[in-house]
């Protein structure tokens, strides 16, 4: 045990067959005069002394009433539904296939050639025509 890494002790006794104690400690080290730290345990928060007092269980028909639990609180498995090791949910949609065919495309504004916002043709549009025309003549 790497005792730089041991911070707090919780400590579970049996005392008797019917007694139990739970106590918690901080862990100190101080120097002493070897390798090895003097550990020193200052106690810390609660101290619990449990006693069983009941050991008979009850009849297996009342036993079977007390212990059942409504429908309406049984979470039923939902489809398509995980949960990862983060707990992130996850799913699975199922949908039919598309027909790209019929997607409405947007065509994008700075592939156009043409008229600007004001009406006036573009420098752009205007630069390719003279170049067009030369090409022809």
């Amino acid at each position: 045990i790497n005792l730089e890494g041991l911070v707090y002790v919780i400590s579970i006794t049996s005392v008797e067959p019917s007694t139990i104690l739970i106590r918690s400690y901080e862990v100190n080290m101080k120097k002493s005069g070897t390798n090895v730290p003097y550990v020193d345990l200052e106690q810390i928060g609660l101290s619990l002394d449990l006693t069983v007092r009941r050991t008979k269980l009850a009849e297996p028909e009342l036993r079977r009433i007390a212990l059942k639990q409504p429908k309406a609180l049984k979470i039923g498995k939902t489809k398509n539904i995980s949960h990862d090791m983060a707990g992130t949910k996850l799913a699975k949609v199922h949908m039919t296939k598309q027909d790209m065919s019929e997607i409405p495309q947007s065509k994008m504004k700075g592939a156009k050639r043409g008229k600007d916002d004001t009406g006036n043709e573009s420098k752009r549009s205007k630069a390719s025509n003279e170049v067009e025309a030369m090409d022809t003549s």
